[in-house]
């Protein structure tokens, strides 16, 4: 799966073989951040404005990144035959 939504300039993926609690990682040219869906974020120099549109769709979008996160980190992983 991995990028999920794109902004201008910056985009939201989702990564396998993750850590909980359900997080995403917002990238950039000037940083990353990882913001977890309860509000906490670690963020190595995404620059607000940017940060600010992430989290407004990460927002809205709840229950597409529990899916997402849910479908990349699952324990059981799906072998086509």
């Amino acid at each position: 799966m991995g990028k999920i939504h794109s902004g201008e300039n910056w985009l939201i993926r989702v990564q396998g073989n993750e850590h909980p609690p359900v997080h995403v990682h917002v990238i950039c040219p000037e940083g990353k951040a990882a913001v977890y869906l309860d509000g906490q974020i670690i963020n190595c120099n995404v620059p607000a404005s940017t940060l600010k549109h992430a989290q407004e769709w990460i927002m809205e979008h709840h229950d597409l990144i529990h899916e997402a996160w849910a479908w990349m980190n699952n324990p059981v992983k799906k072998v086509k035959p």
